[in-house]
């Protein structure tokens, strides 16, 4: 019997879901929000929770550089 089945990753456990997402590129932290398709850099990166730090599996996409608070 093959070891395939792994224990799911945890779903988000904040009230409410996904208060802040963010996704660590190339050692720097990005906020991110959640897109309608995935765009090529989700598609390469995962997304967290900034609450309880489980995976963001849906598509998302980076802020604007203006939208980002200093």
């Amino acid at each position: 019997m093959s070891k395939h089945l792994e224990t799911a990753a945890p779903a988000c456990t904040c009230v409410p879901p996904w208060p802040a997402l963010t996704t660590l590129i190339e050692g720097t932290t990005h906020p991110v929000v959640p897109a309608s398709t995935h765009t090529p850099v989700s598609a390469l990166y995962l997304a967290r929770c900034t609450g309880c730090g489980a995976a963001y599996t849906g598509p998302w996409k980076r802020l604007p550089c203006s939208s980002r608070a200093a």
